[in-house]
């Protein structure tokens, strides 16, 4: 199993995206309520593409698997 770079994950993107959100309430740019706000939103929308991801992936090893057995 090939292991893929650090910045090709997901783990990576919501860390960078909290990070940033994080720096931007302490410059002041959110406040914490905002920042929270957005931070759940991401989050959320992480959970999605996640769950969207694992479903698409399922189906093209299902595929792959059947179309090997066929042969």
């Amino acid at each position: 199993m090939e292991i893929k770079p650090g910045y090709k994950t997901t783990e990576f993107w919501v860390t960078v995206t909290a990070k940033a959100i994080a720096l931007l309430a302490a410059l002041g740019v959110f406040t914490p309520e905002q920042a929270s706000v957005v931070t759940q939103a991401i989050t959320q929308l992480a959970g999605v593409v996640g769950v969207v991801a694992a479903a698409f992936g399922y189906s093209l090893a299902r595929g792959s698997a059947k179309k090997g057995s066929q042969q």
